[in-house]
């Protein structure tokens, strides 16, 4: 009795996933398939959403074409890409898999197939991943507010100036670095507002 009531909440699970990927919310879809595949393992078709929903994911988050066909290295040959791609397409094709995710994940591993096994395309693609990497690497990256605010590293450092009158306050916390200058009042400097 109790294995029966895991497989209809598994079977329900799945469900939502579907409704929550035509929401346009992956990320709970794919939530959703986790639990239906604890509750029961072997409930069909798991694996051809859960796949669907990854592709989806991997294309929303602009992966390369080499990620999002399950290839680790860029250099690999066209017999191992064309494997990949069949590998994916069969179970994504939208006759073998009853996702909502399928037809437009199996049209999404097709574009890229077609773009990697095509010499000419795939070579102006990598060029572009290879500027891609060299630009990533010479820009630091510019912290939200969000990691400015909740960086554990902070340092206030106070320099006297020459007059002894005013000092420079500079407080450092993870990338962002404030300057100000705060008056000295009988030897000490008054850091908060007033």
């Amino acid at each position: 009795m109790v294995s029966d009531i895991a497989k209809i909440a598994a079977a329900r699970a799945r469900d939502y996933a579907d409704t929550f990927f035509g929401l346009g919310k992956i990320d709970m879809a794919i939530n959703s398939l986790t639990a239906a595949r604890q509750l029961d393992a072997e409930l069909p078709g798991l694996d051809g959403y859960y796949t669907a929903y990854m592709v989806h994911s991997l294309m929303e988050k602009e992966k390369t074409w080499y990620e999002i066909l399950g290839i680790n290295n860029p250099e690999t040959e066209l017999s191992i890409i064309k494997k990949e791609y069949k590998k994916l397409a069969l179970i994504l094709h939208p006759d073998k898999n009853s996702s909502k995710a399928a037809e437009g994940a199996f049209k999404i591993v097709k574009a890229g197939y077609d773009l990697l096994s095509n010499p000419d395309k795939r070579k102006t693609y990598d060029t572009g991943l290879k500027k891609r990497a060299r630009n990533d690497a010479t820009t630091a990256p510019i912290p939200t507010r969000k990691e400015q605010q909740s960086s554990p590293y902070k340092r206030t450092v106070i320099i006297r100036t020459a007059d002894k009158k005013t000092c420079i306050v500079r407080e450092t916390s993870g990338n962002v670095c404030r300057e100000y200058v705060k008056p000295v009042v009988n030897g000490y400097v008054r850091l908060c507002k007033f």
